[in-house]
């Protein structure tokens, strides 16, 4: 029988998630409950056809899910059904179609597609409309004639970058790969140890999306160069820049023998390897990325200034973003980026992270001559908030847990970041592709995978995209068969004798009860804490207790410690903190400045910084800072959590650019009125 994808996608789900509720599963997919019952049924009548128990509910409404379907999908044994007994969507049966023509060796009739899609003869027709809207996105056409059939006509370079598109869509059908096998009957095997070797000289480890799509993109370039169908001489390459490289000499094992390929071709090749994401590469052999280190120092610095974020380990981030960027600079410069796909939640939740890194990015832009597209930009902050959570964590005694993922290091980012809210008590050790997670050689408790692996390690699959009911259902999943143990690490009785030593107890019981619920509850309350948004108002940073006018000071020196004062009585900051502040500006080379007139003097949490908080000094005479930048306002940064405060500071910066705002704070006769004009527009 058939499994069409709705199906398909329900029981993964399930298998995935087998405590979601029928509403759940509705709201998700956008189903009414009919619809669900009607194919789980579906998967029912399936699951018995295979010699597996159908799924049931319980009296609550959970679903329940023999053990042994979960085997048969844990165990790598889930080549369940076969192509054959998929159903494709009509999207997919589209992309079908134009993977068809691409390959094709001989004419393609109407006849030959409904007979490979298995469809009606008006479906099948308006299954090719549908493969032309989306080939008109690239400029090009489906046309037919009686000599040739169906065919794509158009610049054989859109052409090619239709090609990787539809290649990599393919292989995230279901068991896509089968199609390449059953349509173009394609043999990949000798491509896919040139893909190895290559691998092994250029001493990069390709992400497992990149590893199993170049052979196929690889075989079809030469299938279409043996048909004479050829890239045009001049295509906007920067031929010599390319020609460099270490991957066009690697292009050489690519080569079919006694095939003189033209050199245009071959640098088509070299693109296809420099713009293939890795996980990790030895980027000291690349003397052309020097530039590109250098100008993502720059952004990062940038981004510390802006932001007022201090990044500890700045080698690590920089490294990390090399292997991500290295690839997407010559994605970027040649335009072969491919179609936006990075989730809009995840850039919801980091909106002001994502704009302070929007504002620092200039010199990456620079030396590509390319502004970055959105989802680049996406990328980076991705990276940023996987450092700033890492920042501080405490790493001993928890249990490390791995991820794996298959679709590559930003996909993996996100994951982690979750993953990280979600489960403080676990320390991510690792993030790896299906090859490396085979042949991991160290210790580790727990894995988070994208896709079925072999391990006697507890495995859960989890969508790297998770609701919010699908985190507190894994939570809950995880926490009751692994780690029960954290809800009962504290000895309560030992606590009370612990109180008994320094305070007098009146009810022993009632205290025993109340201290057993408060530690049950308390890792619940952190993660609301977690998942709570963290970007406060500038008018919570800043109230108005913390704001002093004064017609003048005598230095800025004496301006910082004024403008600090509120904090120290207020324990935000230690004394020890003012100190800093005056070293750290006492110096020619300050950029510490918002708009004109005002001075944003912080340091690092760890100089003295003890809570989260902004405060203001009002200057009626401006002063000078060493540099002879002269400011009426001094808004010294108590910044101890590193990402609560993005979203003041974003409202601090357009303040601090609204000059008729800042004269009209700077003409305030009280407190009560200069705060009432700094959080008129916050």
């Amino acid at each position: 029988m058939f499994l069409d994808d709705r199906c398909v996608n329900l029981l993964h789900e399930l298998i995935r998630n087998p405590q979601i509720k029928n509403k759940e599963l509705e709201n998700k997919f956008h189903l009414s409950r009919r619809q669900i019952t009607y194919s789980i049924e579906k998967v029912n009548q399936w699951l018995v056809t295979n010699q597996l128990s159908p799924i049931t509910k319980s009296k609550n409404g959970y679903f329940i899910i023999d053990k042994k379907v979960f085997e048969h999908f844990s165990d790598g044994e889930s080549e369940t059904y076969s192509v054959e007994e998929y159903l494709p969507t009509e999207k997919e049966r589209a992309i079908l179609i134009i993977l068809y023509l691409l390959g094709k060796k001989e004419s393609v009739s109407l006849f030959h597609i409904i007979q490979l899609l298995n469809v009606s003869r008006n479906t099948g027709i308006r299954d090719i409309k549908e493969a032309e809207g989306f080939v008109n996105k690239y400029s090009l056409s489906i046309v037919y004639s009686r000599q040739d059939g169906y065919d794509i006509v158009g610049d054989e370079l859109q052409i090619r970058r239709l090609l990787v598109e539809v290649v990599k869509s393919v292989l995230n059908f279901y068991k896509g790969y089968k199609y390449f096998e059953k349509i173009l009957q394609l043999d990949i095997s000798v491509m896919r140890e040139k893909i190895r070797s290559i691998e092994k000289l250029l001493n990069i480890h390709l992400t497992d999306e990149s590893y199993e799509s170049l052979p196929y993109i690889f075989e079809l370039i030469f299938q279409r160069i043996e048909q004479g169908k050829l890239l045009q001489a001049q295509f906007n390459i920067h031929l010599e820049e390319l020609e460099d490289t270490e991957e066009y000499a690697a292009t050489e094992m690519l080569l079919k023998e006694d095939k003189d390929l033209p050199f245009t071709e071959r640098i088509w090749l070299t693109l296809q390897l420099l713009t293939s994401n890795v996980r990790s590469a030895d980027l000291l052999t690349d003397e052309r990325i020097k530039n590109l280190r250098a100008a993502i120092i720059q952004a990062i610095d940038h981004f510390e200034l802006k932001s007022c974020i201090f990044i500890a380990d700045k080698e690590e981030i920089v490294e990390k973003l090399m292997v991500h960027m290295r690839p997407a600079y010559y994605r970027i410069k040649y335009h072969l980026t491919l179609k936006n796909h990075f989730p809009q939640k995840i850039l919801e939740e980091y909106r002001d992270l994502n704009e302070m890194v929007k504002a620092s990015i200039h010199p990456i832009e620079e030396l590509i001559g390319e502004k970055l597209p959105p989802s680049e930009i996406a990328f980076i902050t991705m990276f940023i908030a996987g450092q700033l959570i890492k920042q501080g964590e405490q790493l001993n005694k928890k249990k490390r847990a791995l991820v794996v993922c298959t679709n590559g290091l930003t996909i993996s980012k996100i994951m982690i970041h979750t993953l990280n809210e979600l489960f403080p008590e676990f320390y991510i050790a690792d993030s790896l592709s299906l090859r490396q997670f085979q042949s991991y050689g160290q210790e580790y408790d727990i894995v988070f995978s994208t896709i079925p692996v072999q391990t006697e390690k507890p495995v859960y699959l989890v969508n790297p995209l998770m609701t919010a009911s699908e985190k507190e259902v894994l939570r809950k999943q995880v926490i009751n068969k692994i780690d029960k143990q954290s809800f009962n690490n504290i000895n309560v009785n030992k606590v009370i004798e612990t109180i008994k030593e320094h305070a007098i107890v009146t009810d022993e019981i009632a205290l025993l009860t109340s201290l057993s619920r408060l530690f049950r509850v308390s890792q619940k309350r952190e993660r609301k804490d977690l998942n709570r948004n963290i970007n406060h108002d500038l008018r919570q940073f800043l109230p108005s207790e913390f704001i002093q006018l004064r017609d003048k000071v005598k230095d800025w020196q004496e301006g910082i410690s004024i403008a600090c004062q509120p904090l120290i009585e207020s324990n935000i900051v230690k004394p020890s903190y003012v100190k800093t502040l005056i070293e750290e500006n006492d110096h020619h080379h300050l950029y510490s400045f918002l708009g004109k007139w005002m001075a944003i003097p912080h340091a690092a949490p760890e100089k003295g910084v003890m809570a989260d908080a902004f405060a203001m000094l009002i200057l009626k005479e401006p002063i000078s800072f060493k540099n002879g930048h002269k400011v009426s306002i001094i808004t010294p940064l108590a910044i101890y959590n590193q990402n609560r405060h993005l979203k003041a500071l974003s409202q601090l910066v357009k303040l601090a650019e609204d000059e008729e705002r800042i004269s009209r704070i700077l003409e305030s006769q009280n407190v009560s009125e200069a705060w009432l004009m700094i959080n008129g527009a916050s």
